[in-house]
């Protein structure tokens, strides 16, 4: 006897400005009814004014681009602000990379982390399906916690560095922290500063795109670090003008360099160092 029809799915419902459904909603509808555990729901009729979102509807996905915010639409009008009048958890899938748009879901959203669809329509569709599916995380806090600060434009070197330090046992005895960890629908701004004040080691990746004008590494993640005097490690994952970089970080000290095995090594170090400081704070 087949019981699947009475397993209670969670109904997850996509949102979408009539223009954008065409092209996207079906593959999200998709992604979601592959989980097993998740069932898509959304109005059948593009701009209906209702009705709004079921009842018993646990998360709201967004199709999110400039048209959703600001062109006249019952997605967001209705059931965006249906969403947040009931505390639904909500989930931005960005379609368009343009910074209005990303400024719009800041704005809008409240500064929930989103999927970013404009990287790869295969990659957010397998984030959507693993976050939907996800266990909860456990984290051992009794760990020291090592944060690590980098452009998104710099995604590629980040992965460098966390499949190098992977590969060492040190690895397994510290909390390594990155902003990719960040649940879909979590508020990155909570989550960032939450971790800052709890990180034993600031690393900062090192590229010509941490010198842009007022980037968000430099603004928020570097000077926070900086106020909250946490150990910063600098490595060096692109050639940089050191006299710029020094005009805008100050003294960053010895810089590993990324393109190096040494620069694991050192920092492998640095978190071992940690380990015993903490080892050492609990006798």
């Amino acid at each position: 006897m087949h019981t699947d029809a009475y397993i209670t799915k969670r109904k997850i419902f996509i949102s979408a400005h009539p223009a954008d459904r065409y092209e996207y909603l079906q593959a999200v509808v998709d992604a979601v009814n592959e989980t097993g555990s998740c069932e898509a729901v959304y109005n059948t009729i593009p701009n209906d004014k209702g009705p709004f979102l079921p009842e018993d509807a646990d998360t709201l996905v967004i199709i999110a681009s400039l048209k959703y915010f600001v062109w006249a639409n019952s997605g967001y009008a209705s059931e965006y602000f249906d969403a947040v009048r009931k505390g639904i958890n909500i989930i931005p899938f960005l379609i368009e990379s343009a910074q209005n748009v990303i400024d719009l879901v800041n704005m809008r959203c409240g500064k929930l982390q989103y999927i970013d669809a404009t990287q790869g329509m295969g990659f957010a569709l397998d984030t959507l399906r693993a976050h939907l599916t996800a266990e909860d995380r456990t984290v051992d806090e009794s760990l020291p916690s090592v944060f690590i600060s980098y452009r998104r434009a710099d995604r590629e070197l980040l992965h460098t560095l966390v499949e190098s330090l992977k590969e060492s046992p040190v690895y397994d005895h510290v909390n390594v922290w990155y902003d990719e960890v960040i649940a879909p629908g979590e508020n990155y701004s909570s989550s960032i500063l939450y971790q800052l004040k709890n990180c034993n080691l600031f690393i900062l990746l090192v590229t010509p795109n941490i010198l842009e004008p007022s980037n968000y590494v430099w603004r928020v993640e570097y000077k926070t670090a900086k106020e909250m005097r946490k150990r910063i490690f600098a490595i060096e994952g692109q050639k940089t003008d050191k006299q710029a970089l020094a005009q805008m970080y100050g003294n960053l000290g010895h810089m590993a360099d990324l393109k190096h095995k040494g620069a694991i090594h050192a920092v492998v170090s640095e978190i071992a160092s940690l380990r015993k400081a903490r080892k050492n704070n609990d006798r």
